[in-house]
């Protein structure tokens, strides 16, 4: 019996830095939750943004953000994970050598930004609609940072193999999506947090289902008993589920559930 159900949101059950989700998902939840299901949206938008996603059923779904830096429900804070200080900055350089354009640094109730790209600032508001505030420079911003991410025009997984080559083992570093290169703590990910949450409500792997299409949610499907792939996922991360569906265009997870009640 599934009493657990994790999913990523961009490309999964929606397009990537939109808010086009079917409606439909909204009653669903509220059935999975009179069923005794808890439903838990995964991602590595911010807490504000998936806040604003779900919010007229809030107080049925856990929260996963920040590819698994801070998890909550009905207001309450389970898990979050920092980055050290000095770690932060030192990736915040990094980063700016490689492609300064939009570089985002998390904190527990807003994204803090630097950039001056005009056009990606107004995506990330208005695309992701989280609460965004605009700094002069990132370095100064207030502690703590929860996630550093890295938008790049290319193909974030051709871009990353620098930042992984200069602080691997230092931190969790991943491919967050097609051009998003996102940096959390070590001992973060979304698959973590999925076991947080299966102890705290005292769910097993056996009774979670996850659905996901990029390499930041293969730690989810692994902690799944019941683990799914949207047919547009990378290779790999078809390779990790035991089961590919239909495209996230087609609301193939959304179906998945509908049959499931």
């Amino acid at each position: 019996m599934i009493r657990l159900i994790a999913t990523d949101l961009d490309d999964t059950i929606l397009p990537e830095g939109t808010f086009e989700l079917n409606p439909e998902y909204y009653e669903v939840i509220r059935e999975l939750k009179k069923r005794g299901i808890l439903f838990v949206a995964a991602s590595g938008r911010h807490t504000s943004g998936i806040r604003l996603l779900f919010n007229c059923v809030m107080d049925e779904i856990v929260m996963v953000a920040g590819n698994g830096s801070c998890v909550t429900y009905q207001g309450k804070t389970i898990d979050t994970r920092q980055l050290d200080h000095g770690l932060y900055l030192e990736l915040l350089d990094a980063m700016r050598r490689i492609d300064p354009s939009l570089i985002l640094a998390d904190q527990p109730e807003c994204v803090w930004t630097d950039s001056k790209k005009e056009d990606l600032v107004d995506w990330i508001r208005n695309g992701y609609r989280v609460r965004l505030e605009r700094c002069e420079d990132c370095a100064v911003i207030p502690q703590p940072v929860l996630k550093i991410a890295m938008f790049l025009e290319r193909d974030a997984f051709a871009g990353i193999s620098s930042i992984r080559e200069q602080f691997s083992g230092r931190a969790n570093i991943m491919a967050a999506g097609p051009k998003w290169v996102d940096v959390v703590a070590n001992g973060t990910d979304k698959g973590l947090a999925l076991a947080r949450i299966q102890s705290v409500f005292g769910i097993s792997k056996e009774e979670t289902a996850a659905f996901g299409d990029n390499g930041n949610d293969i730690g989810m499907l692994k902690l799944a008993g019941h683990s799914y792939a949207v047919e547009n996922a990378r290779q790999e991360v078809k390779d990790a589920a035991d089961e590919v569906i239909g495209p996230m265009m087609e609301d193939s997870v959304l179906k998945i559930l509908k049959g499931w009640l």
